[in-house]
């Protein structure tokens, strides 16, 4: 009783958030490599090195900017530690690649790809509705990942076989080369990509529920005897003043800092202007900004150039760096390349779980009736006849 109970549950939960499902997951295979492909495209556009022409300095690509935006405090620079690649810049919303020796704007705006995987992200999040619809999709998402772990708990104990043997367990475990119908080639699929993509699969929607309900996330932080953060309200910026030292100066002992620190091959160092009054905000990163334990925050003082704080992941409360650990289990990232293979495998495997979990109900439920339905029509121009 309690197998059929939990069959029937789980071809009801299947039918109902299955398309829910299936753009999730398929938006979570294109989301996959977005790290890495974000770096390739921008990196698509280097500089030829120009020996007879230096490298501007952090102080000339601050001033292009402000000439642009001169009402704009909030500024972001990011130096790539790669000869000869483009600057990206940001003031407030607004972003350029810039040429490192003429100041040249490469770029305005995102790219067509960057652009593409912030629609992906959206139809992954919120189904890419906007306004109220947002709100209400966001619940649909959040409800559908839910109640996919519940499939994917009761999936586990219905892939069981009746009998425990490996004659029966193989036929679960292996991908058949032939069978007798379609309806059998199906069944072999959902059973075989369900359970190898079983842990992967817990993992993503174990953790996505930690972004979509409050409960989930109010458990995390007390699990470290400690209370979830306020959702964050808008950041108020400073006005941008100068100080006594020049920012590439302030650069410079950024990088020493770095060297210092141990981390000396950093990728890239993000500076902020703007953030506080008086000083500039470097983020050295080793990562794709995909790691926060190789990355970390130095404040420097704008008139003395000394540090202010630095802020490292470990600085951090232990409910928020077990947060960090949970955001990144949610796309592989947290286990590298390796970790984000696997999880853009698990999600293509949920694609095909949703495919054949329609199909195999298409054939239990609705298949029947057209059957009897045809059965019956054919009966009746016998009779007539």
């Amino acid at each position: 009783m309690l197998r059929k109970f939990l069959f029937w549950s789980h071809l009801v939960v299947g039918i109902s958030i299955g398309i829910v499902v299936f753009i999730m997951s398929a938006t979570g295979v294109l989301l996959t490599y977005e790290a890495q492909l974000v770096e390739w495209d921008d990196a698509k556009h280097r500089v030829l090195s120009q020996p007879d022409a230096p490298k501007l300095t952090t102080d000339q690509v601050l001033n292009l900017v402000r000439k642009k935006h001169p009402n704009e405090n909030h500024v972001y620079i990011q130096w790539i530690n790669d000869e000869g690649r483009a600057i990206p810049v940001w003031a407030g919303s607004h972003r350029y690649l810039l040429s490192p020796y003429s100041g040249e704007i490469i770029q305005t705006g995102e790219s067509g790809l960057v652009e593409f995987f912030h629609f992906v992200t959206e139809l992954h999040r919120w189904l890419a509705f906007e306004g109220q619809q947002k709100n209400i999709a966001k619940s649909v998402t959040a409800y559908s990942n839910l109640l996919f772990l519940f499939l994917i708990i009761t999936g586990a104990y219905l892939w069981l076989p009746r009998r425990i043997r490996w004659s029966s367990l193989k036929a679960h475990l292996l991908f058949k080369l032939r069978f007798k119908s379609l309806h059998a080639k199906h069944f072999n699929w959902h059973h075989v990509f369900g359970v190898w993509a079983i842990v992967p699969l817990f993992v993503i929607a174990a953790t996505a529920t930690v972004f979509h309900f409050q409960w989930a996330n109010n458990a995390l932080y007390s699990a470290y005897g400690e209370d979830a953060p306020e959702p964050r309200k808008k950041r108020e910026y400073v006005e941008l003043i100068d100080g006594k030292q020049s920012y590439q100066q302030l650069f410079n002992i950024a990088k020493q800092h770095a060297i210092d620190n141990d981390a000396e091959n950093w990728h890239s160092m993000w500076l902020e202007f703007g953030r506080e009054k008086g000083t500039t905000r470097f983020y050295i990163d080793r990562s794709l900004a995909n790691d926060y334990s190789v990355a970390y925050a130095l404040f420097l003082d704008n008139d003395t150039a000394e540090v202010v704080r630095v802020k490292r992941n470990t600085d951090w409360p232990k409910g928020a760096q077990a947060w960090g650990v949970v955001r990144f289990l949610h796309t592989g990232e947290y286990f590298g390349i390796i970790g984000q293979t696997l999880a853009g495998l698990g999600s293509l495997a949920a694609c095909f779980l949703a495919y054949t979990g329609f199909t195999l109900s298409w054939r239990r439920l609705v298949a029947p009736y057209f059957r009897r339905n045809q059965k019956s029509t054919l009966l009746t121009k016998g009779i007539e006849e």
